[in-house]
């Protein structure tokens, strides 16, 4: 059964970034309250069946995904392929017809997510902002935004820092909350190859801890490191498993320049 998600008219950059946020402590608070079920022992894998998504007459997506506990899968393909498209249905961001479900339960509470724009609140510091986002007054204590953040950095306004350090904020929220599925959108950008590795490691200690299931998209692919389970290309509004070739070179740029060569006119 098809089901459909209204998408959002258009806003002021500064409300729609207040929005955006609130959107975010909302879907923490859901996630929070879905953790239960996860203690519980519920499989918490991520199922896409037929979502499509289209503008106008032009079809942009026709997607079919399973991911188990613990997969990290990456998304490759061209710029405006519909990458961040496909994460922000995943997101209920967008309109879409097709199902999502997250251990066979509506995906809504489930999954959590950043794009790549600012979403807190810039005069705000970063401790404001993760307590706000989290609904924790001792957010910052958490361990995985200790991991991440400096006391200095957890000080310091929003709207005073570098490109890197917002996007280090908005990691740290991520992965501190309880979402079950984890979306990542050109999550590297502006991240200093240090600050790379240290989210490598905080992620991938997560991952072995909890379990979740990653999604994530990038063209800069020395970023995922050995994160990655599962590779995917978006072509053609489908989505082609690379996996077993990834698996076999362990090289995401040679898989990928195969599979463009493979498909080239």
């Amino acid at each position: 059964m098809a089901r459909r998600v209204h998408g959002r008219r258009r806003r002021s950059d500064s409300l729609g970034r207040c929005e955006c946020l609130q959107r975010f402590r909302l879907c923490v608070l859901s996630c929070a309250g879905n953790r239960r079920l996860a203690e519980v022992g519920v499989n918490t894998s991520l199922s896409v069946v037929g979502l499509r998504k289209s503008y106008g007459s032009r079809r942009i997506l026709d997607v079919d995904l399973a991911l188990v506990p613990g997969d990290f899968c990456v998304v490759l393909g061209e710029n405006g392929v519909g990458k961040s498209t496909l994460l922000r249905c995943l997101l209920n961001l967008d309109d879409y017809e097709g199902m999502v479900h997250v251990g066979g339960d509506d995906a809504r509470g489930h999954i959590l997510g950043i794009l790549d724009h600012p979403m807190m609140y810039m005069r705000w510091t970063a401790i404001a902002n993760l307590r706000y986002a989290l609904n924790d007054s001792r957010a910052e204590k958490r361990p995985e935004v200790q991991a991440l953040l400096s006391r200095k950095l957890l000080r310091k306004r929003y709207g005073t820092m570098s490109t890197g350090q917002r996007k280090l904020v908005l990691l740290a929220a991520l992965l501190a909350s309880d979402a079950d599925v984890l979306l990542l959108d050109e999550f590297s950008n502006g991240l200093d190859q240090g600050t790379r590795q240290k989210f490598r490691d905080v992620i991938s200690n997560d991952i072995a801890i909890r379990g979740r299931t990653v999604v994530a998209t990038g063209h800069d692919f020395s970023a995922f490191g050995e994160l990655p389970t599962r590779v995917l290309a978006l072509r053609d509004t489908t989505l082609a498993d690379l996996t077993p070739e990834y698996l076999e070179n362990r090289d995401i740029a040679t898989t990928y320049a195969d599979f463009v060569s493979r498909n080239s006119p």
